[in-house]
């Protein structure tokens, strides 16, 4: 016999998009500004669901600052 987890109803799972602008998805080359879905420790592409970067809270003690420089990024605003 299996037993099935609950299944989280997407509507209720808050997340907030990532990157101001939209960039390239380096899994499926569509424009995307990123997911951060709380309690997640990934930023997922919004077309593939591919993650764009993974972290781990164990890998990471105390505060972290995490710049990002796409290729494409031209210093522009």
């Amino acid at each position: 016999m299996v037993t099935m987890g609950k299944v989280i109803d997407m509507k209720d799972y808050i997340s907030v998009r990532f990157f101001k602008r939209d960039i390239v998805c380096g899994y499926c080359n569509q424009l995307t500004r990123g997911r951060v879905y709380d309690g997640g420790e990934a930023i997922v592409c919004t077309v593939c669901s591919g993650p764009m970067l993974e972290l781990t809270s164990d890998d990471y003690a105390g505060e972290t600052t995490i710049i990002f420089d796409p290729e494409d990024y031209d210093g522009a605003s």
